[in-house]
């Protein structure tokens, strides 16, 4: 008799497929969904404030060189002369009485096609030039005092001596502060075709003396 010995066959697991994920696993995914629903938005708002961060960052750099480049800059002097040139002139109060006394330095002359005034570059038309006198105010006075340094100097063109021209271009009225230096400029537009430039330099009731320009 054949007896079937049970037990003693060897059997095979197979496993069984249904779609039903293990708890631990569906957990997960669904953490790791929250996560990113949640991180998408603070991901972008981090983005956000690097780009604005980096682009005001270029902004002020662009900026700072667009300021330094705007700066206005001329050309330089086409000739210079030394003059050296220094004066005394006083300075009375409403009454007539001497109060103090300026001194009055013609430092150098130059010709240019270019000057700032106002802060602006102004150029000379064709066939004119600009004659730049460079003055220093000195006031040892204890108080500031106010002058119109034009007034104190004239200037006559190709030995015509009956005409004598006054700055058109200039800072004044020039407040000098108390004990103290002030650099002023005093301009004329001439023609470049213009000969033997003479100054005269005084009070406007005064003595005055005359030197020419000899560049």
């Amino acid at each position: 008799m054949n007896l079937k010995r049970f037990g003693s066959a060897s059997t095979t697991t197979i496993p069984i497929n249904n779609g039903i994920q293990a708890p631990s696993t569906l957990f997960s995914r669904l953490l790791h969904s929250i996560i990113n629903r949640r991180a998408a938005p603070l991901i972008i708002l981090v983005i956000a404030v690097l780009a604005i961060f980096f682009l005001g960052k270029q902004i002020l750099v662009t900026g700072g060189k667009k300021s330094t480049s705007s700066k206005t800059e001329v050309a330089g002097p086409k000739a210079t002369a030394s003059l050296g040139k220094e004066f005394s002139f006083p300075i009375n109060d409403a009454k007539g009485n001497e109060l103090t006394r300026i001194k009055y330095l013609l430092e150098t002359a130059e010709l240019r096609d270019e000057i700032i005034v106002k802060g602006q570059k102004a150029s000379t038309v064709e066939g004119r030039i600009f004659l730049i006198l460079t003055v220093k105010v000195t006031n040892d006075y204890d108080k500031a005092i106010e002058i119109n340094t034009r007034d104190f100097v004239r200037l006559s063109l190709n030995n015509n001596d009956r005409e004598w021209l006054a700055a058109d271009i200039h800072n004044d009225p020039v407040n000098v502060r108390a004990i103290s230096t002030k650099t002023t400029r005093l301009g004329f537009a001439i023609n470049d075709s213009d000969k033997n430039l003479v100054l005269r330099v005084g009070e406007i009731n005064s003595t005055k003396q005359s030197f020419p320009i000899n560049f």
